[in-house]
């Protein structure tokens, strides 16, 4: 009888002992992915990627998955910049659960009341004016942006281009809004490329 006991007062404690290890990898997960974020300096932008990074957790707990957007903001892991140990020692988990869900686009209202998610977040790799003064700004990911409503003001940027955060968003009947971190001013824009 106290055999009996014994054992399973053991096998109670080991049970209560292994859920915190069991939650540790991924609760790493999403504090490394967090930490990544701190390279964003734009607040809104970090804020979703913080939410972003959280999706390891809540594929664990089977909550509904982050938006897609938010997800693609978490910079990926850069494996140069880990601990010798941490290498050594890590061991990939299971991400089956954590696929982000399909992509839906934003309804007209979201669009109007300004709720979409980003169409693009990257940093102003250059900028210049036309002939009609329209500002035409290239993004480190390519893209490239045409103002298209060149009565609704120019721009006064005094920096250089890699001081801007730009954020592209989905406007209302198709249109798209330009807006950079230093300035909650917006503009409409067009795809140039």
């Amino acid at each position: 009888m106290r055999f009996k006991r014994l054992f399973l007062i053991l096998a109670c404690r080991g049970v209560f002992m292994a859920a915190p290890i069991a939650n540790a990898d991924t609760r790493d997960d999403v504090v490394a992915g967090v930490q990544r974020c701190s390279v964003i300096h734009d607040n809104r932008v970090w804020l979703d990627c913080v939410y972003g990074a959280q999706q390891p957790m809540r594929a664990e707990l089977g909550l509904p998955p982050a938006p897609e957007f938010q997800q693609r903001l978490v910079p990926p892991v850069q494996l140069g910049t880990a601990m010798p140990m941490q290498l050594a020692t890590a061991q990939p988990a299971p991400r089956a659960a954590s696929r982000p869900a399909p992509r839906k686009k934003p309804g007209f209202w979201s669009n109007l009341v300004g709720n979409a998610p980003p169409e693009a977040v990257s940093r102003m790799a250059s900028y210049r004016t036309d002939k009609s003064g329209a500002f035409i700004v290239s993004l480190e990911n390519g893209q490239e942006w045409r103002q298209t409503d060149v009565g609704g003001g120019t721009v006064n940027w005094l920096k250089p281009p890699s001081a801007y955060m730009v954020t592209i968003s989905a406007g209302a009947f198709g249109s798209y809004n330009l807006r950079t971190d230093d300035n909650p001013r917006t503009f409409k824009v067009e795809r140039a490329n």
